[in-house]
């Protein structure tokens, strides 16, 4: 069985909305047509990127301190959900057979990957953007990384690798919401965000596809990768509250107090016997 590493849970929010009155036709469950094809290019034709807004306000601190741990999962995990793509030739040729989906990535002595660890109380402050882009690609019909985070104000290229049709649905509530047609390889659209919030991501012809794209307002954040550890440095000294936030548990805070300087190491444990399905990402 092939696996992406962890599982996935349908999002809230409606499909595409078809341009005509009647629902576009669909040839096997999952497989469109032709006609529907164009019809969601149709509908999400891009919008240009808005050029990036100065920070507001007084410029936010930053220092030589540094908070690293490791997050783990306690307990045995959920199953991850399984599916098999045979209404993609392209899709199932990367993936053949029944494959398991990456909501839950668990390694080694519980290491946890595709956490979100980020400062959610103790900053003041603006922080101007990097100019430097993060990446989100379709490759093999998945998104990779599952996990994505980047600053307010910060370019998302946005890229598919994949000689297939994908759509990109960023079901955003903070910020504009989008959904564009990806038909080709090499695709790419560069968006921006300005406020704070997890957005889901999806793609509305390949329905096991699924991201979240964290837009934070300052740089202090990590995502654990497979080995479950993180580290968020450059804060400066003072007491912080950080949230760990995972797709499918609630999230998990906790207060830590930093010299500059310091390197403190603070574990986080969750509970598998907390799982939601799904978890509402939270703003």
């Amino acid at each position: 069985m092939k696996s992406f590493g962890v599982r996935d849970e349908s999002l809230p929010g409606s499909r595409l909305k078809h341009m005509a009155s009647t629902p576009a036709p669909r040839t096997a469950r999952g497989a469109l047509t032709p006609l529907a094809l164009v019809l969601l290019l149709t509908a999400c034709s891009p919008k240009a990127p808005e050029a990036p807004k100065a920070p507001a306000g007084p410029p936010g601190k930053t220092g030589s301190a540094v908070v690293s741990g490791r997050v783990t999962l306690a307990g045995v995990p959920p199953e991850n959900e399984k599916v098999t793509m045979t209404t993609d030739p392209f899709c199932a040729g990367h993936h053949p057979g029944e494959t398991e989906l990456p909501a839950w990535s668990v390694g080694a002595d519980g290491a946890l990957a595709n956490v979100l660890l980020r400062v959610t109380g103790g900053v003041s402050g603006s922080y101007p953007a990097p100019a430097e882009a993060k990446t989100l690609d379709q490759k093999g019909c998945a998104y990779s990384p599952r996990v994505l985070a980047l600053m307010t104000g910060q370019p998302l290229d946005i890229v598919s690798s994949d000689a297939t049709l994908h759509n990109v649905h960023a079901a955003a509530k903070a910020n504009p919401a989008f959904n564009l047609g990806m038909p080709a390889p090499g695709t790419r659209y560069t968006r921006t965000f300005e406020k704070p919030e997890i957005v889901p991501f999806k793609c509305d012809v390949h329905p096991w596809m699924r991201a979240w794209v964290a837009v934070v307002p300052h740089p202090f954040f990590a995502v654990t990768g497979p080995d479950g550890r993180y580290e968020i440095r450059g804060l400066p000294a003072g007491t912080y509250t950080i949230e760990a936030w995972h797709e499918k548990l609630p999230a998990l805070a906790f207060t830590v107090t930093v010299e500059d300087g310091e390197t403190k190491a603070h574990d986080v444990t969750f509970e598998a016997s907390a799982s939601t399905s799904p978890a509402a990402p939270p703003a």
